[in-house]
């Protein structure tokens, strides 16, 4: 698979460009960039590849096969959608839209032409998601009685695009979109939000911060939390009628990493280290299994717009 990059972003530059190495049959044929020509001699300088100083000019090239894009989140669906009409598959960074009616438009657009379309949620991949899930299922802390998860950390550099309406900031669509995705991971695809609060600070124009309740059809219940302005958390947190269980690196374990799981019960606590992993790369490397696997090209597309409504429903519930 020949990759082409729309944009020399941080993400693509610190994260996606490691994990292509680390995947056989991928890669990266040109990088693109319009807005800052200085990041495009450095990301080129460092990876020795091809260039384009426009992004339509990238996706038209016969040598690229798919293109992922990291830009922020406001000019997802527009590029997603010129790629995927011009025969490109998409690895699309989170979220895949602003809003719920975007996102079905590019997954019909995807299912017409045949096309992946990948939402790279990565941390879902990651092993310790597993071996959590087995564990509650093993019966380690008994019977699920509620799911906490949690995603925020301090405030950035004010021209940071997550501060900007413009280009679809927001606490919710950055860190409140991992707290969602968990919960799906947990509550099944029957999951729906019960109750949220979008929370707005005086000088910005996003949301800043703010928390929902989602349930399952079971009665299983999540609460999240997540914030652009907060004391750093990245927690998940399982309470069951014999114990709890508690990790801190749910979102964000890089690369070599070992997560520790905290289980505690009457009889005392435990840690438990689970494996070390590299979620990027197993994102990466599902992708590749879309573009040839049509049952998993869909479950995509019905994850992407799961994803879509629910953040839809925060907004509406607010």
């Amino acid at each position: 698979m020949r990759i082409g990059i729309l944009g020399c972003s941080e993400i693509a530059y610190r994260r996606f460009m490691p994990a292509v190495k680390e995947v056989d049959g991928v890669h990266v044929q040109a990088v693109a960039e319009e807005y800052a020509p200085e990041k495009l001699d450095a990301f080129c300088q460092e990876y020795r590849m091809e260039r384009e100083t426009s992004f339509e000019s990238l996706i038209n090239r016969s040598d690229i096969d798919a293109v992922y894009i990291p830009q922020p989140p406001a000019l997802h669906y527009k590029w997603a959608k010129r790629a995927l009409e011009c025969g490109k598959h998409v690895l699309v960074e989170k979220p895949s839209t602003t809003e719920y009616s975007l996102s079905e438009k590019l997954v019909n657009t995807a299912r017409e032409k045949g096309l992946a379309l990948h939402e790279n949620y990565m941390f879902q991949y990651h092993s310790q998601i597993k071996e959590i899930q087995a564990m509650l299922q093993e019966g380690e802390i008994g019977d699920i009685r509620l799911i906490r998860a949690d995603f925020g950390f301090p405030i950035r550099k004010r021209e940071d695009f997550r501060y900007n309406a413009e280009l679809g900031g927001g606490a919710l669509l950055d860190a409140g979109g991992y707290t969602l995705k968990l919960a799906t991971l947990f509550l099944g695809n029957t999951v729906k939000v019960d109750s949220s609060k979008l929370a707005y600070m005086e000088g910005y124009e996003v949301d800043m911060y703010g928390n929902a309740v989602l349930s399952n059809e079971e009665g299983c219940v999540c609460q999240v939390g997540f914030g652009m302005d907060c004391h750093y958390r990245c927690s998940l947190e399982i309470w069951g009628s014999q114990g709890r269980l508690y990790t801190d690196r749910i979102f964000t374990a890089p690369p070599g990493y070992e997560p520790v799981v905290l289980i505690e019960k009457a009889g005392g606590k435990k840690e438990v280290k689970l494996s070390a992993d590299g979620h990027f790369r197993h994102s990466l490397e599902e992708f590749c299994q879309e573009l040839f696997n049509a049952d998993k090209r869909i479950h995509m597309y019905e994850e992407i717009l799961l994803q879509a409504k629910l953040v839809d429903q925060v907004v509406r519930n607010k």
